[in-house]
């Protein structure tokens, strides 16, 4: 049963195994942004506009500790995609037992934080005075149930290192339906206002965490752990921690743009916060199959490291940037004629001006996605090899092109230069500015890694002076 739910990706066209292993986590993706923008629109429609405001305020936040927390959970599972690839199932095991405790301590340890920082954290960013109690209501909760998503996304990610991403999708759909029921019961019958869709959001992350236990069990032998696999390995835990660390602080780092980009837009009162906040969740849609290949190339690099296929590594990163670009165009031209029509669709009855701004951010975003596709692909590649420095530095690069035109704004506004709707348009060119800087950053270390997977190439073909290997490898990318 093992073979069929697990996929090796280390034979096989490159081109079709990605893109086939890649729609999993786009569905899954696209799903996980329904999941998110579902706290937000019940809210909006069955409270006040206000509230759907409040919730929204909070996206920048629940991504630096969220988001960090599912970083690093992917982090883990590259180590134990490379044990995978390279076939040993005892190093499959010790990574899986050593992910688990530490992703329990670390989880626990950023909860406490968050819980007792977070109202401070909302001052901090201005937000607008008749939002803030609904925005730490929320907030709170989503806070005080880190443990919930790590353990969903670290077993989520275990199954997926095995090449196995569509059972993960569907504890994610199940996932989906639970927080939207409990959303409606939470907040319509119960009156529990945004804290009810915080809690909804917690408990259908741990039932869909619980239903991976059962799937592991059941299905992935490979995952099966017992007691001596949780002995302390001071070399497992470290190579973990060398991956998961740097990818957790680098979510972080790129969140800390994004709450400065907050910071300025709350200055800004509720219709601008309403505009930003609608035109970045339709942003995400655009920028998931983006991320969707970034995460199917990470699974490919990993494998295909682990089993020391080089040439395929790289061939990979070529035919799904391409695929990105694929992508970045039919968005566009969905989102050019149908664009303020989604936006109604998310936002409700709101102000005309909110609308227009949601238009202008999400258009300009998505022109410039062929910058972000590049950046996605080659930070999953790295990452997946073990390369994490450049890709770290590439978040403090980041941070400089987000901060730096939210400094702008300030600057510009209070001079008089520019006025707030002028001010916007700058914000709508934060991301694409970061993806730049970022870009920049870590194509210098491809270009590096490339050349040193060229010279192993080389080698490995006069290791192989009958041409078997170089063969192979031409037979399986085609």
């Amino acid at each position: 049963m093992a073979k069929k739910i697990t996929k090796d990706m280390t034979v096989g066209s490159t081109a079709r195994q990605i893109f086939l292993f890649a729609i999993p986590f786009l569905i899954g993706n696209l799903f996980q942004q329904f999941y998110n923008i579902a706290d937000m629109v019940i809210v909006g429609r069955t409270m006040n506009p206000l509230a759907y405001a409040a919730v929204g305020s909070t996206s920048s936040l629940v991504w630096f500790a969220s988001g960090a927390i599912q970083a690093l959970t992917v982090g883990f599972s590259v180590v134990t995609a490379h044990h995978f690839g390279a076939k040993n199932e005892e190093n499959i095991k010790k990574s899986f037992a050593s992910a688990i405790g530490l992703s329990a301590v670390i989880s626990i340890a950023v909860s406490v934080v968050c819980v007792l920082l977070a109202r401070p954290m909302l001052e901090i960013l201005r937000t607008p005075a008749n939002l803030v109690d609904d925005a730490y209501n929320y907030i709170v909760w989503i806070f005080a149930g880190l443990i919930a998503t790590a353990l969903f996304n670290l077993l989520s990610n275990m199954i997926r290192a095995l090449g196995d991403s569509r059972t993960p999708l569907y504890f994610l759909i199940i996932a989906c339906v639970i927080n939207i029921i409990l959303d409606i019961v939470f907040i319509k019958f119960c009156n529990m206002g945004t804290a009810g869709a915080g809690v909804a959001t917690v408990v259908a992350q741990l039932v869909s965490g619980i239903l991976c236990i059962v799937y592991i069990v059941k299905k992935h032998p490979m995952l099966h752990i017992k007691a001596k696999h949780f002995k302390h390995d001071f070399e497992m835990a470290k190579s973990l921690l060398k991956i998961g660390i740097p990818m957790a602080f680098l979510n972080m780092v790129l969140s800390v743009g994004a709450i400065v980009v907050q910071f300025v837009t709350n200055g800004f009162g509720d219709v601008y916060v309403s505009s930003q906040v609608t035109g970045s969740k339709i942003e995400t849609f655009v920028t998931q199959p983006l991320l969707s290949f970034g995460s199917a190339v990470s699974v490919f690099a990993a494998q295909n490291y682990g089993a020391k296929k080089y040439s395929r590594v790289l061939d990979g990163s070529r035919k799904t940037i391409l695929m990105s670009y694929a992508w970045s165009i039919i968005a566009a031209l969905i989102l050019l004629p149908a664009g303020k029509l989604i936006i109604r669709l998310i936002a409700g009855d709101v102000d005309d001006t909110v609308v227009n701004n949601a238009y202008m951010y999400i258009l300009i975003n998505t022109a410039l996605t062929f910058i972000l596709s590049p950046l996605i692909i080659y930070k999953n590649v790295l990452q997946a090899v073990g390369k994490t420095t450049w890709t770290m530095i590439s978040g403090f690069t980041e941070i400089v092109g987000r901060a730096g035109m939210a400094m702008l704004v300030i600057l510009f506004v209070s001079k008089g230069l520019v006025s707030e709707a002028g001010g916007f348009v700058i914000i709508c060119l934060a991301n694409p500015t970061a993806w730049l800087f970022g870009l920049l950053t870590v194509l210098v270390d491809y270009i590096l890694l490339k050349k040193k997977f060229k010279r192993l190439i080389s080698a490995q073909k006069d290791e192989s002076p009958d041409g078997s290997f170089t063969v192979a490898e031409a037979k399986e990318e085609n």
